[in-house]
């Protein structure tokens, strides 16, 4: 008999479908109240199926910009393929009020495949994580450790599946 492929879901982190991983979140079934990474990953898999009512739902209200969710699905689709996401450290502040995460993606646009070094800023209000901007004047030879650590990765994806991984 032959294996069923899987529909793997775009964040590539949790090795859940689709439908129960980042699916949950876009269709409003789970908020990203756990962790910062949900928002990462969650926004990451809304790049990829063009979904800018989401991304702009995600998005503090203070550094979100002024467009609608029709315009910003129309310019996302017209701006290439997103191909992968490599998170590297998530660091987290004791209250868990403010976090940041450094990762890549990788996109392919009409000049081949863009990789893109980022560390984004992230805020917990109201019960839920939003992300805020990219991180100012990063230079990656001075971030903390723990941006550098799949253990740090690891960690909040446990609070995000509980310790359980598909």
């Amino acid at each position: 008999m032959a294996a069923i492929k899987k529909n793997l879901c775009h964040c590539g982190l949790t090795g859940r479908d689709y439908r129960s991983c980042c699916g949950l979140y876009h269709t409003g079934v789970k908020l990203t109240d756990k962790s910062p990474l949900e928002v990462l990953m969650t926004r990451y898999s809304a790049f990829c199926e063009s979904n800018g009512e989401y991304l702009l739902k995600t998005w503090h209200p203070d550094f979100r910009p002024d467009t609608t969710a029709k315009k910003f699905s129309r310019e996302i689709k017209n701006g290439g393929k997103w191909v992968k996401l490599k998170v590297y450290g998530v660091l987290v502040n004791p209250e868990r009020t403010e976090a940041m995460i450094r990762y890549e993606v990788s996109y392919r646009d009409s000049t081949g495949i863009v990789r893109s070094m980022c560390v984004s800023e992230f805020v917990f209000e109201d019960g839920r994580w939003f992300y805020t901007d990219e991180a100012e004047n990063t230079d990656m030879s001075t971030l903390p450790p723990e941006l550098d650590s799949a253990d740090t990765v690891r960690a909040e994806l446990d609070m995000i599946t509980d310790g359980s991984k598909q």
